[in-house]
């Protein structure tokens, strides 16, 4: 059997990607930290593309934001590909502008953690679940995109949603107009 995979369609149940490669998030977040004046280091980056991938599928409804495998390693979950590539440093390759809402997407996430350090990333990650079960599985025990994309919906849905309070301690709610019979 023969099947053609059209462009933002998916084929026997996986969702599409909104990007067409990893290295467009990647390249997309180095050009991100240099515009700022910073380096991105190359652990950090991987934490970021491990971050951006669980949240837009959590966002998404388990949409990928890029064809990406992520393996388990010691330092926790990396992008193989994206590893060897910028190894040496930032690869020579045109950068290509994600569509518009992913880039949204990509700067809700940076504002969220581009400030924290590499060390801090790192500790959140390894502690995911599900990059733990794999971790114990062995050394670069592929993480399913699938398993990703349910621990990082989970752990939206299990979040409390943040009380706000007034000076004195009241709490806010939100007022709704009711409607009359």
């Amino acid at each position: 059997m023969f099947v053609t995979a059209i462009k933002g369609s998916s084929v026997r149940g996986m969702p599409s990607s909104a990007t067409e490669s990893c290295f467009d998030v990647a390249l997309w977040f180095v050009e991100q930290a240099r515009f700022e004046d910073s380096y991105l280091q190359a652990q950090k980056l991987q934490r970021m593309l491990w971050l951006a991938q669980g949240h837009y599928a959590a966002t998404y409804h388990g949409r990928k934001l890029m064809p990406a495998t992520f393996v388990a390693r010691s330092l926790g979950p990396i992008e193989p590909n994206v590893y060897r590539a910028f190894e040496l440093g930032r690869p020579e390759m045109p950068d290509v502008e994600p569509p518009p809402e992913v880039v949204d997407f990509l700067q809700r996430l940076w504002g969220r953690f581009g400030h924290h350090s590499t060390d801090h990333l790192s500790k959140l990650v390894r502690a995911h679940r599900i990059y733990v079960l794999a971790a114990n599985m062995g050394e670069e025990t592929e993480i399913p995109f699938d398993d990703i994309a349910k621990f990082f919906l989970a752990e939206r849905k299990e979040k409390p949603k943040t009380v706000i309070r007034s000076e004195d301690g009241r709490e806010w709610k939100k007022w709704t107009p009711r409607t009359v019979k």
